[in-house]
């Protein structure tokens, strides 16, 4: 149990709790006033939540403070930090309803594809591409929150450069889902031929 609340896992369970009872509740009844300076404050608590994801990160790296309960816990923060802003930003329609499907359907797919790795006995690491995939990300949603000009379409430059961003974003999930599908295969496939060799008269172990 005290190996449990390291500074890493203290600081990530901050974020899983933080990100879904507090911040969409700021999204929610205080972004609407759609001030560019509250919009700031608000995107600023934004980046701080994401960028505890490196800091957790550093202290793991820094005191070897590893435990399968914090590995778990923080794709659980990350993918509830993510979900969370974005359906609360959907709810006061600062964002189409079809982005929000993509993206956390992509979030929903991964955590399966991973599941089943660790069902399987061959873990999928986080890719290169899955981290910028989450960097664009967070640089989005960051960038959706502090516009304030979303009301005048394409007659503002700043909904111009949020669609650009939002294309990077869409065409990074499904570049990464992608890498990641393709690992799953090689892995599984691998498993399943030295399943083979070490007992040539067992059936190969399906989904």
């Amino acid at each position: 149990m005290k190996n449990i609340f390291t500074v890493p896992n203290l600081i990530t369970i901050f974020r899983l709790l933080f990100s879904p009872l507090v911040l969409p509740l700021l999204i929610f009844y205080v972004l609407p006033l759609n001030s560019l300076s509250v919009n700031g404050i608000i995107a600023a608590i934004f980046v701080f939540l994401s960028l505890t994801d490196f800091f957790d990160g550093y202290f793991v790296r820094k005191f070897g403070q590893v435990t399968g309960v914090g590995k778990s816990l923080d794709h659980i923060a990350d993918k509830f930090l993510a979900t969370s802003v974005l359906i609360s930003l959907l709810a006061i329609n600062k964002i189409f309803f079809y982005w929000v499907i993509i993206l956390v359907g992509r979030s929903l797919f991964m955590m399966g594809i991973r599941i089943v790795s660790l069902e399987k006995g061959f873990p999928i690491a986080v890719s290169f591409w899955g981290k910028i995939n989450t960097l664009a990300q967070m640089i989005f949603l960051t960038f959706v929150i502090v516009n304030p000009y979303q009301q005048l379409g394409f007659a503002s430059p700043w909904n111009i450069i949020e669609t650009l961003l939002l294309v990077i974003v869409i065409i990074l999930s499904i570049f990464s889902v992608k890498k990641y599908i393709g690992e799953f295969v090689i892995q599984y496939i691998m498993r399943s031929e030295k399943v083979k060799e070490n007992n040539p008269e067992s059936p190969s172990s399906g989904f």
